[in-house]
């Protein structure tokens, strides 16, 4: 294994010079540093037993918890690159992203181990399966067909392997490494003044690059005290950010939106919190407000994607005075705003934001075509429409690509697509996004149908084939859909 500094080093000297120090309190459990070693280190063993190589992918899908970190960590440490897994993958999601990672092994909990089992069974060459349990214990449950190690780094070694969806096909590959996603750890501990007396409430899904980097990741890195919530509750996040005077509360908005909406009951004090983030998704100044005016806390919107990391923060001494504003970049995170030719704007003029950082990926793997189109002289296009001010301060305004942003989750049309269209009742169907109530999207669906189908019978058809989140709130009909003359289908006209 490479001899440069990584995340596993760092997080294993953490332990080290402070053992005793509680890393993660769940429920009513703490588990010290020392203790979270320890169960990684029996993850690490258990993968090295398996044969693992470095550079071989381990799906993780677990939710948020003290076995998360443990597992993530376990992985990193014997050199593997972990896939997240979001929790709510059904089998047709996890044959393809199993199948496409390459995954050398799956590490689950016990109550997903059936539906990790009824997607290996579907595949040719399934990984190993492990379980993890929350007696701080580790076991592999069956082995698999050991998958090639992809060819080793040049740079610093891969640490993540995650997914954004493509506009126009497969989901696209993003690869990081210890040292990009370093550089953006760093950042974000000193924007946000972060320290181990810190304490961070893990509610956005660590399968998500918002709650894995910039909760999970960061909170070990900084030597502070995680809280994970494997599933968000409004008053139970109210209760647990109160009685454990929570300091660093990054979120999506729709949790805000939820929270600012929730009836105040019995003593609930946020007095607490020196940083409250929103991020993968705009979050409205109304509901922004309604949340200060209900706590007394104002959030900070930021701005960032899978490819590149953390882009910019809102900063300002008083966020309500530009409650609109993603802020400015981060140190050493270049972001200029383009036209159509990919040439810079002036100051105030809408454009398409490009972003040139160190922990930003240079390319999508195994994928050219989405290369040539997203990546241009060492900057990333990333879809988002934008103005940035001339002190620098960056506005976004909108959005090229057809992706739904739900709730912070990228939902690709293509892909709910096809799990509707194996429905027998389904002649054709078009995804398409709508706006949500609070700055989000809301997943459409126009139907032609084939036989008798109501909009209970599509739900149905979709709950064991894809997410939850990706199942279409809004359910239409048509007699047919909106074509060009060669019979390209015109989105826009939904």
């Amino acid at each position: 294994m490479t001899t440069a500094r990584t995340i596993s080093d760092h997080f294993d000297a953490t332990a080290d010079a402070a053992p005793t120090r509680i890393a993660v309190k769940e429920d009513d459990h703490e588990i010290s540093y020392q203790s979270l070693q320890a169960w990684s280190q029996t993850v690490s063993c258990d993968l090295e037993a398996l044969g693992l190589a470095e550079g071989q992918r381990v799906g993780l899908m677990v939710p948020n918890s003290a076995a998360y970190v443990a597992a993530f960590h376990g992985i990193a440490r014997c050199g593997g690159v972990v896939a997240p897994l979001n929790t709510r993958y059904r089998t047709q999601e996890l044959v393809y992203y199993l199948g496409d990672t390459s995954a050398a092994a799956l590490v689950v909990t016990p109550d997903l181990v059936e539906a990790a089992q009824e997607a290996l069974a579907q595949l040719e060459d399934p990984p190993s399966l492990l379980v993890i349990n929350r007696d701080q214990s580790c076991r592999t449950l069956s082995e698999g067909s050991a998958a090639p190690p992809p060819a080793a780094s040049t740079d610093s070694p891969a640490l993540l392997h995650q997914y954004t969806s493509g506009s126009t096909g497969a989901p696209k590959r993003v690869i990081r490494t210890h040292s990009q996603l370093s550089f953006e750890l760093e950042r974000l501990a000193a924007v946000f003044d972060l320290g181990e007396d810190d304490r961070l409430l893990g509610a956005a899904p660590f399968t998500h690059v918002n709650g894995l980097v910039r909760t999970m990741m960061t909170s070990m890195y900084v030597g502070g005290r995680l809280y994970p919530v494997a599933k968000f509750a409004r008053r139970g996040a109210l209760e647990t950010i109160s009685r454990e005077r929570i300091t660093y509360f990054g979120a999506v908005p729709y949790m805000f939106v939820i929270l600012a909406n929730t009836p105040r009951r019995g003593e609930i004090d946020l007095s607490s919190i020196r940083t409250a983030f929103s991020a993968s998704a705009p979050l409205l100044p109304d509901d922004n407000q309604r949340f200060h005016e209900n706590y007394g806390v104002t959030i900070r919107q930021l701005y960032g994607s899978t490819e590149t990391g953390t882009i910019s923060v809102n900063t300002h001494d008083d966020p309500l005075d530009c409650m609109g504003s993603v802020g400015m970049p981060l140190p050493d995170v270049r972001v200029e705003i383009v036209d159509e030719n990919k040439q810079p704007v002036g100051p105030d003029v809408e454009g398409e934001v490009a972003i040139s950082s160190p922990c930003a990926i240079d390319g999508y793997e195994g994928n050219p075509e989405a290369n040539a189109s997203s990546f241009h002289e060492g900057f990333y296009l990333s879809g988002d429409l934008g103005r940035k001010a001339p002190d620098g301060c960056i506005t976004l305004t909108g959005r090229k690509k057809f992706l739904i942003n739900r709730g912070g989750y990228k939902v690709n049309p293509l892909e709910v697509e096809e799990a509707i269209l194996s429905m027998d009742k389904v002649a054709e169907v078009a995804v398409v996004g709508a706006p949500g109530p609070h700055g989000d999207d809301i997943v459409r669906c126009v139907v032609v149908p084939a036989g008798e189908c109501n909009e209970q019978d599509i739900v149905d058809h979709c709950k064991p084939r894809i997410a939850d989140f990706k199942i279409p709130s809004r359910i239409e009909f048509a007699e047919e859909l909106p074509k060009s003359e060669t019979g390209k289908l015109l989105r826009h006209k939904l």
